[in-house]
């Protein structure tokens, strides 16, 4: 599945957004049901490609961690766990790695984010979006169209920059969504309608804001789902 960049409204009449004044951690007990270190190819072919149509995934041996790249600008590079929800709307909490690689030019690196997906579906899901070089972050969410809503937004000073690691948090629970980086938390929102965000499955990505010819790379580590203790 592909699909070119996502536009961003802004109104959300139905949506009530509350954004932590409290730098604190994303803590949400869970089971872990699926990690990944990508300490082999082995683990790395885990990951399933998701959508994007010209992208390219690699076993970094020496890092050992999963590359992605992004060969053309306007899209976005999605790969799955090989884990999903076994009913619509599942609550789940992903954690990754992601480092935006200096290997992608100067001119295009502020258009360019890492991101994690949750209940993701054919145009459907809730994404964290992070520009590294911005320091900048975007909570989205995408119901049945490419043009996606901005849940929360803003600059944070934990968010790492250019060849640098910064770890994701993403939690839904219900309606309720968190999200963090390093550690600090990000954002908190209520999506009061969450029910049209039925989808079963998770996601990491590399994806542009804008179209740009110039290829970008990135690399996942320490991948991590979990779902709520009973």
């Amino acid at each position: 599945m592909g699909r070119a960049t996502r536009r961003a409204r802004l109104v959300v009449p139905a949506l009530v957004v509350a954004v932590a004044a409290l730098l604190t951690a994303v803590a949400v007990a869970g089971v872990t049901v699926y990690s990944n270190n990508f300490s082999s190819s082995k683990e790395a072919k885990e990951l399933r490609h998701a959508e994007g149509k010209h992208c390219k995934k690699n076993w970094r041996k020496k890092a050992k961690s999963l590359g992605v790249t992004a060969e053309r600008g306007r899209t976005v590079c999605g790969y799955r766990p090989p884990v999903e929800g076994d009913s619509a709307s599942p609550n789940h909490r992903i954690r990754v790695q992601a480092k935006l690689l200096k290997d992608t030019p100067k001119r295009v690196r502020d258009r360019v984010y890492v991101g994690a997906a949750l209940r993701s579906g054919k145009d459907k899901g809730y994404e964290l979006h992070v520009f590294p070089t911005d320091h900048t972050f975007r909570l989205v969410r995408r119901a049945g169209s490419n043009k996606v809503n901005i849940l929360a937004k803003g600059k944070n000073k934990a968010i790492k920059g250019i060849n640098k690691p910064n770890a994701l948090n993403l939690s839904v629970r219900g309606s309720q969504l968190a999200a963090g980086v390093n550690g600090k938390r990000l954002a908190k929102v209520a999506d009061h309608n969450s029910s049209q965000v039925d989808g079963r499955k998770l996601e990491i990505m590399l994806g542009y804001v804008k179209k740009r010819r110039k290829a970008a790379s990135a690399s996942f580590d320490n991948l991590e789902v979990q779902v709520p203790k009973p």
